[in-house]
């Protein structure tokens, strides 16, 4: 195809959707293409153009074949923890608290792909809810693409959408169908799917109602192929939707003042108030407006005995230094209680207290007098140490696989947490101890994808396969990053190869790092993508 004509075609997609195709996909954009115009018995690629530039009938039909092959459908519930904890720990339970003279939410999950994300919403909100029946719930799921709709509508899912799902929610809200597991009816019936075209329709339901008054909105990895000038649109839109107080939840690092600077007299991301916590940033419609000029923010003095609350915005951070006394006071209290043991702390890891492993290892590491604590201060970070010690850890008085086991144990609580900075901190000290730790890699891995660092996770999947050849996880990680990137032919040769190893192992074999789920689940899954036969 003549490179005026791709560019034709990419000009296209960019105005209909708003997608930004990159010069690596080009390839596969012409070869989707040249499909859709055998498909069609068209004489060449610049009648198929035509077509989907007409305003007919004909050409939404074919946009609605072509949007499939164009845009991304991978998700799984509960997709990145940190934004998780926030949900539950902050945003949420602070939305139901000022909305509990309506009883009335509203819950927007924008580009919700297969429907992973609007059920997660909706399996959050009952778990914070007890008096579910009294509120008026409205979670919505829109995608433009038609296909991921069905199936989100369907209810239907594969162990692959609960790689990151604790088993017991799963049983709780999930019935097992065959090698399949449906959502329960409550859950289902509480999530509306429609398709919307967030460039070019208008924010409303055409068998229902305008999309208004919106507590929350969720759209994650969208923006990310997005041309810029089309974020600033979308961004505009949602701040429009939104009720005053009202929070935008996007992908790590999809939003910045410069994503759509230059293109408009505002960058629509200025009518939002920015908040910082570690484990996102989100953006939240002010209730009143304030001129930035007359806001002054409280200086901060930290100390070595500063606490942080991890889930307040670094500009509320300064009124939490009028607590400092009282939880000085918790601390020598704490530390004069008896010893910790790792035993213990382990046992809280098993009972899901997370924050509590985090106390009870660093306890027991500082009785060890070798613990150095990585403490993030806003931009700043400052390093304390135990025992007397100055910038470095001392192992002296603890074997090699304690350390290890230690460290491990803080990486995994904190990645619980959703404070994968700490996490990654932890990850490398255990690496040090053990450089050849599969568990450890996989623990980075998990958070590469949480945080949708796909380099980084590409990277830690070809670690991981290195050391361990029969590493199933890491081969279909690998093959949905390739997948992703629409380099079909490696995402085949990865899936093929995992399934290969998943049919030498026991049917009801279960698959380490995937959170109970079994080789026959996984085979369901891989088997329903088509892959050659004699893989």
């Amino acid at each position: 195809m003549e490179p005026e004509l791709i560019e034709r075609f990419i000009q296209l997609i960019a105005t209909q959707m708003g997608l930004s195709i990159r010069l690596q996909d080009y390839a596969g954009l012409t070869q989707k293409i040249k499909v859709r115009v055998k498909a069609l018995k068209l004489l060449n690629p610049e009648a198929y153009f035509n077509l989907l530039s007409a305003d007919t009938l004909t050409s939404q039909q074919e946009w609605k074949q072509l949007i499939p092959l164009i845009t991304t459908i991978e998700s799984y519930f509960f997709r990145d923890q940190g934004q998780i904890n926030l949900l539950r720990r902050v945003i949420l339970p602070e939305l139901i608290e000022s909305r509990q003279k309506t009883k009335t939410l509203t819950l927007w999950s924008a580009g919700c792909s297969t429907g992973e994300e609007p059920y997660t919403l909706s399996i959050l909100l009952q778990q914070l809810l007890p008096d579910w029946n009294s509120w008026n719930i409205n979670i919505l799921g829109t995608d433009v693409n038609e296909e991921a709709l069905n199936k989100g509508k369907q209810g239907l899912y594969t162990a692959w959408s609960f790689r990151m799902v604790d088993p017991d929610i799963r049983n709780q809200y999930f019935l097992r169908q065959g090698q399949e597991w449906k959502i329960n009816s409550l859950t289902q019936n509480s999530v509306k799917f429609f398709k919307l075209n967030l460039v070019k329709d208008q924010y409303y339901d055409p068998n229902y109602t305008a999309i208004q008054d919106v507590d929350l909105i969720i759209c994650r990895n969208v923006f990310v192929y997005f041309e810029k000038e089309y974020i600033n649109q979308v961004v505009y839109k949602f701040h429009q939707v939104l009720k005053p107080g009202g929070y935008l939840i996007t992908g790590h690092a999809e939003l910045n003042h410069q994503a759509c600077s230059e293109l408009s007299e505002r960058n629509a991301i200025e009518r939002f108030q920015t908040k910082i916590y570690p484990e996102s940033i989100v953006y939240q419609k002010p209730i009143i407006l304030i001129e930035e000029s007359v806001l002054v923010q409280a200086p901060i003095n930290f100390n070595q005995n500063s606490q942080v609350d991890h889930h307040l915005p670094l500009s509320d951070l300064y009124l939490q230094n009028k607590a400092n006394n009282k939880q000085e006071s918790y601390q020598r209290e704490s530390n004069n209680g008896s010893k910790n043991t790792l035993e213990e702390a382990k046992q809280f890891f098993k009972n899901k207290q997370y924050k509590t492993v985090i106390q009870k290892v660093e306890q027991f590491l500082q009785s060890s007098h070798h613990f150095l604590i990585n403490r993030e201060l806003g931009s700043r970070t400052q390093e304390l140490t135990l025992g007397g010690q100055e910038g470095r850890i001392l192992a002296r008085n603890l074997k090699p696989e304690i350390q290890f086991d230690a460290y491990y144990l803080l990486a995994q609580a904190s990645a619980n947490l959703g404070q994968y900075e700490k996490a990654v901190f932890y990850c490398k000290k255990a690496l040090e101890i053990d450089s050849l730790s599969i568990s450890t890699y996989y623990l980075l891995l998990r958070i590469a994808q949480e945080q949708e660092d796909f380099t980084g996770a590409k990277l830690l999947s070809k670690r991981i396969i290195y050391l361990l050849p029969s590493s199933v996880p890491a081969y279909l990680e690998l093959a949905s990053i390739y997948e992703q990137e629409g380099d079909d032919t490696r995402a085949i040769k990865m899936y093929s190869t995992a399934l290969g190893l998943l049919k030498s192992l026991p049917p009801n074999m279960r698959i380490e790092h995937l959170e109970g789920v079994t080789a026959e689940d996984l085979i369901v899954f891989l088997e329903r993508k088509h892959l050659p036969v004699d893989c």
